[in-house]
């Protein structure tokens, strides 16, 4: 007699007869199971109607924000971003997922511009706490993944502060591993000081012509296992080199991002450039006019944790640790099997991994 075996979440299920078995009867099955969360048919994009507008109004005040360069720069909250981002034709690049029980619920966001192979995960909301419904958030985190992965993304990161014990064993538990610790220096508002006298070297502003020199660099400086937590930074209006007088030779590259809140520097210098380091940045600050009304961040990798030195003597101050979490969204296929994606079938969110029709042998 044939016989069809059903692998669903791990459970093994049987039937005798000869039966032709679609994917809704699989998934129907699915809801029954009970090990099924009441939240799995509730992962949605986020919607401008009463329901979705009050959550995000109760939550707007206890949301974790674990992208440092949006949470200092843009001065807005993440949250209200969903709003705007219902404007028709728009895609202003924060997906945002609501998973509702009753009147309450939870919230994610990413940040992404179509196309870009990195995602950032925006905000959390509420903020997890000890008692946390892992089955809840685990859902939530794996719509917001697969949303990054629709979208082109490759590798989707979150910034979290070291003390966030319950954000940590969620993102661990969510598939995110550590790849790299950062501190953020902050320089206030106010005057910019005279620069001291650099003989050998240039602080100049970058251009295309400079991008292949800056790959090298990025790529000679950033360990290779943090080059996918950390992807060479565009250049930007206001992003600045190093390079050494006479001999077009690059030490140094300068990434910022400007927002009407501040502005966020993340700084990428060779060792040889050490004993000048603090010259260079006091050259680099003199060519952001905007620092003298805007706080500036500096975002220092572990990899580059000797700039600690001159950003303290610069009169910077280091705020607490954050670890660097990463989760890939895409697998390497083998042996021609394309590896298993999250799909979003009959209005709910489910891994394809989980369901899957295979022959009795």
């Amino acid at each position: 007699m044939a016989c069809d075996t059903i692998l669903l979440i791990g459970r093994t299920i049987l039937w005798d007869a000869p039966v032709e078995f679609s994917l809704r009867t699989a998934y129907a099955a699915f809801l029954d199971h009970p090990k099924r969360h009441k939240f799995v048919t509730d992962v949605r994009p986020f919607a401008p109607i009463p329901m979705d507008l009050a959550l995000v109004r109760r939550l707007a005040s206890r949301q974790l924000l674990t992208d440092t360069t949006i949470a200092l720069t843009r001065g807005i909250n993440p949250l209200e971003s969903a709003l705007l981002a219902m404007v028709p034709m728009a895609d202003l690049g924060f997906p945002t997922l609501v998973m509702r029980d009753g009147d309450d619920g939870l919230i994610g966001q990413i940040r992404h511009r179509a196309g870009e192979r990195s995602a950032h995960i925006a905000c959390l909301a509420p903020i997890p706490q000890d008692n946390l419904d892992y089955v809840a958030w685990l859902q939530l985190i794996d719509g917001l993944v697969h949303t990054a992965g629709r979208r082109g993304a490759w590798t989707i990161t979150a910034e979290v502060l070291e003390h966030e014990q319950s954000a940590f064993k969620l993102l661990r538990k969510a598939g995110f591993v550590v790849y790299a610790r950062q501190t953020i220096f902050r320089r206030a508002p106010g005057p910019i000081r005279a620069s001291s006298s650099l003989e050998r070297l240039h602080v100049r502003p970058a251009n295309e012509i400079d991008m292949i020199r800056v790959q090298a660099l990025h790529a000679a400086l950033v360990p290779s296992l943090i080059q996918q937590a950390d992807p060479l930074p565009e250049i930007n209006a206001g992003s600045l080199v190093v390079e050494v007088i006479g001999e077009q030779r690059l030490l140094g590259y300068l990434s910022v991002i400007e927002g009407k809140a501040g502005l966020m520097v993340k700084p990428y210098l060779h060792p040889d450039v050490y004993e000048e380091a603090e010259a260079i940045l006091e050259h680099a600050i003199n060519c952001w006019s905007k620092a003298e009304r805007l706080p500036m961040y500096f975002a220092v990798r572990s990899y580059q944790d000797w700039l600690r030195i001159p950003l303290n003597l610069l009169g910077l101050v280091a705020g607490d640790q954050q670890a660097v979490f990463v989760k890939h969204t895409v697998a390497r296929m083998e042996n021609g099997t394309e590896p298993a994606r999250a799909t979003l079938e009959f209005g709910t969110l489910v891994s394809s991994a989980e369901i899957s029709i295979e022959p009795l042998r």
